[in-house]
């Protein structure tokens, strides 16, 4: 970004961009994105289920309870935790479903691993 008068160009802080040259202000990254390098022309969108809010430098992971899963991540930036699918076991935070181990059995949606 460009303040007014001649100074050189500062570059934009990671979790902002500046899409065009010349632009005289660095803009937020958006909720589902995040940027962690400064200098930026654009955001880079979260994986499914990562925790972006606006103006995030990093993708965070997902950070849902045993029993939940993140498959999506909603407007704000925000991992929406689904219940476990039958048939499967969540242990939480970031990890995906897993099928059941031979043997095992999940009929309700919602189980979590027990040891």
């Amino acid at each position: 970004a460009c303040p007014g008068g001649a100074a050189p160009p500062t570059p934009c802080e990671p979790g902002h961009f500046a899409s065009a040259p010349g632009l005289s202000k660095c803009e937020l990254c958006a909720a589902g994105f995040y940027q962690s390098l400064s200098g930026a022309e654009e955001c880079v969108r979260c994986k499914r289920g990562s925790l972006c809010p606006v103006g995030a430098s990093l993708e965070l992971p997902a950070a849902c309870s045993p029993g939940t899963y993140a498959n999506v991540t909603d407007g704000d930036g925000l991992p929406d935790c689904l219940d476990c699918p039958a048939g499967s076991a969540c242990p939480g935070g970031a990890a995906p479903p897993t099928p059941c181990e031979s043997g095992h059995f999940a009929s309700t949606p919602g189980l979590q691993v027990r040891a």
